[in-house]
């Protein structure tokens, strides 16, 4: 069995999710080599198991598939960020994050007003 088989991802795509999420470390502030470490564990595994995704999703082709692990590499801790502040307010707010995501916009909330002293 070779490695690409055991590990279940192409070795090209995993380096250069690797490099991807090492250049990411230049835009951080004030990590600790922890969480440096955790980044680089993140963004390689965002480009290991993301660029699948995102090599079907936009019909990319071999050739330029090392540079979409690397941008996954690059970006991926961003992405998960993001996609964690979904499922938060998903939690307090399913239907809402659901219709935002759809893009469609939900109806106002009925108010029970008073007016001349009957409900409405």
């Amino acid at each position: 069995m070779d490695i690409e088989q055991h590990l279940g991802a192409k070795v090209s795509v995993m380096i250069a999710g690797l490099i991807g999420s090492i250049v990411s470390l230049t835009f951080m502030r004030d990590l600790t080599a922890g969480r440096a470490f955790l980044y680089i564990v993140t963004g390689t595994a965002c480009a290991i198991y993301g660029t699948p995704i995102v090599v079907k999703w936009m019909g990319i082709t071999e050739p330029i598939e090392n540079g979409a692990a690397f941008l996954t590499g690059l970006v991926g801790m961003n992405v998960l960020a993001g996609l964690f502040k979904i499922s938060e307010r998903f939690r307090h707010e399913p239907i809402k994050t659901l219709h935002s995501i759809k893009g469609v916009q939900q109806p106002p909330a009925k108010e029970n007003k008073v007016k001349d002293g009957k409900d409405d």
